[in-house]
């Protein structure tokens, strides 16, 4: 599908400490864009509800309190005149909803984007915003990350990672020897998901640390696998009646090492607009996460998604084994209306091909979110 969405955001700004506003501005975005993460630092962003997203200028839409929670700054709500006010030190940034002039200490500044309402978030252009606090700013496009650096940050005084995330060597889980490293910003949980191990081959298998250590475990290649995984899912957990089409299901079906054609996902297509079906989710993929279950590739993933409509329980994602009662890591939910859930699954990636393990060319191989050793559960944000 690929579409573009003209949306009108009409929202009252909710976010705690301001009184919200009506806007009425059209922001045009890809609702089934790949997961965007930013890293302050060297720490990724936790998003609990609204995620950045990039508009159809290829700009950084982040919401508002980003600013103040990772960047220092203190803001205010102007709801009369539908401004913010960013302030940091000896700077401060007004700027109005839907309109492309900020004034940096009083002196007007035109910017090639604006700050938006989006749902009940007010989302502020993250680029610009930074740049004008003394941050810097780069977009990694092979992760899918976007780097903040703020001037106190000291480099030399922490250890990264290859992705410019800060790694930890105190209060570790219990399974850390099974990794090349733990990421101060994930949680243990996210690491003591037991691995999926195929029985069959499990003389094979290599954990993420043993298999770290194989000369094709490289940027490339493993980001051209977290790229498809992501996109993959962007779709899958954002189907929605009212603009879903049949170009939808034919770059599903590109994603993914099957037999056969694209039929039985065009069958899906017709299935959601019948019964009404709208879902919004995200899923981020952790590269350092990659591991050899004996027969397939496998990188762990982070998801969360709602089901915001439906006529009929049945068949809501695009994923055989949505309706599992349990599986290896025990009972899984009965997933109600407007409910987020949250969990980890560990996806399949494979070819017909020989050697495209050692290229970025792998497919995704019958992914699911609730399979084998997938979590998941209510999330009590």
């Amino acid at each position: 599908m690929r579409k573009m969405i003209m949306g009108t955001m009409a929202a009252t700004l909710a976010l705690g400490m301001f009184a919200g506003v009506l806007s009425a501005a059209p922001l045009k975005y890809d609702v089934t864009q790949r997961a965007l993460e930013i890293v302050v630092d060297g720490k990724k962003v936790p998003f609990t509800d609204a995620r950045p997203i990039m508009d159809s200028s290829s700009r950084t839409l982040v919401p508002l309190r980003v600013v103040s929670e990772n960047l220092g700054a203190k803001v205010k709500w102007d709801g009369k005149n539908k401004q913010a006010e960013i302030k940091k030190g000896t700077v401060t940034i007004k700027m109005k909803v839907n309109d492309s002039t900020a004034y940096i200490n009083g002196e007007p500044k035109t910017f090639d984007s604006q700050m938006v309402m989006m749902g009940e978030r007010t989302m502020v252009p993250l680029r610009f915003v930074s740049e004008a606090l003394g941050t810097e700013v780069e977009f990694d496009k092979g992760a899918y990350f976007v780097y903040v650096k703020t001037p106190a940050f000291n480099e030399s005084a922490v250890k990264l990672d290859e992705y410019g995330r800060e790694i930890r060597t105190t209060n570790l889980p219990k399974n850390y020897k099974d990794f090349p490293y733990i990421l101060k910003d994930v949680a243990n949980e996210m690491y003591e998901v037991p691995f999926y191990i195929d029985e069959w081959s499990k003389e094979r298998f290599a954990s993420p640390a043993e298999l770290s250590k194989s000369p094709h475990i490289i940027r490339v290649n493993v980001d051209g696998w977290k790229k498809k995984i992501e996109e993959y899912y962007g779709l899958v957990l954002n189907a929605d009646y009212t603009s879903i089409d049949y170009d939808w299901a034919k770059n599903v079906r590109s994603y993914k090492n099957m037999l056969g054609g694209v039929e039985s996902i065009t069958s899906y297509v017709d299935w959601v607009r019948k019964n009404k079906i709208k879902v919004e989710g995200s899923l981020v993929a952790e590269p350092s996460i990659v591991y050899d279950d004996g027969t397939d590739y496998r990188m762990r993933t982070k998801f969360k998604f709602r089901i915001v409509s439906f006529d009929k329980y049945q068949n809501i994602l695009y994923d055989s084994s949505f309706h599992l009662e349990k599986n290896a890591n025990g009972p899984l939910p009965v997933y109600k209306k407007n409910v987020w859930y949250e969990g980890y699954a560990d996806i399949a990636l494979s070819s017909n091909n020989n050697g495209a393990r050692y290229t970025p060319n792998l497919m995704l191989d019958n992914p699911s979110l609730f399979l084998k050793n997938a979590f998941i559960k209510p999330n009590k944000n």
